[in-house]
């Protein structure tokens, strides 16, 4: 109590890290995510700029970890993939928000930035064969942003889905579904919990010599 006002407390949250890599970090993150009750611990938001400069945002999902970078599924007729044509660079922003084994609320959020790359069919193969029916379906009868009547989106989804539930038809992976990987050139860290005041980790990727670098930096 001082000149009687109650004092709230305050501190410092601090990110703990004496790795080499931010992919050490960003897994051991990921994992105490999935470790709580979170629904979509890999949901993202994805953001792209098209020739024009101007920047679309949108959530998807990470599809899998490379030890370079991260890598996202969608339609090759998707305004991204539109942006990524014209400017083959991204920004991606992780958001873990729970309550830990202690009582804490935490927050972390990892921001990463890079160069975009297509991937070839058959790297990513194996994300398609492991989708499940309506996702496989999904990709066969939409187009996103494409404008559709219900009767027409229902004509379609019961054209494909008959043969796939009467028949057991495997949907082959079509041409337009495709993969990109963010490879990441910028991996921003932010740590807080409760009321503690937030920690940042920057590391930067040196070009010449491929190691990162890092350092704590005012959040």
């Amino acid at each position: 109590m001082e000149n009687g006002k109650t004092i709230e407390p305050s501190g410092l949250a601090q990110i703990k890290f004496d790795g080499d890599s931010p992919f050490e970090l960003f897994q051991s993150w990921r994992k105490d995510a999935i470790n709580t009750d979170l629904v979509l611990p890999d949901a993202l938001t994805f953001a792209t700029c098209n020739g024009d400069g101007k920047v679309t945002a949108r959530t998807v999902r990470l599809r899998r970890i490379e030890p370079d970078g991260f890598v996202i599924m969608t339609d090759r007729r998707s305004r991204k993939a539109r942006d990524l044509a014209e400017v083959p660079s991204g920004a991606m922003v992780f958001l873990w928000c729970y309550v830990d084994d202690e009582g804490r609320t935490v927050n972390r959020q990892v921001r990463v930035e890079g160069e975009v790359l297509e991937l070839q069919p058959e790297q990513y193969q194996d994300l398609y064969d492991a989708e499940p029916l309506f996702c496989k379906i999904r990709s066969h009868i939409c187009q996103q942003g494409k404008a559709l009547t219900g009767n027409e989106h229902k004509r379609h989804h019961d054209e494909v889905y008959g043969p796939c539930n009467n028949e057991g038809l495997e949907l082959p992976m079509p041409p337009h579904f495709v993969a990109y990987k963010l490879v990441a050139n910028i991996m921003d860290f932010y740590y807080a919990y409760d009321e503690l005041i937030g920690d940042r980790l920057l590391f930067v990727l040196d070009p010449d010599t491929k190691k990162w670098k890092y350092n704590h930096v005012y959040a």
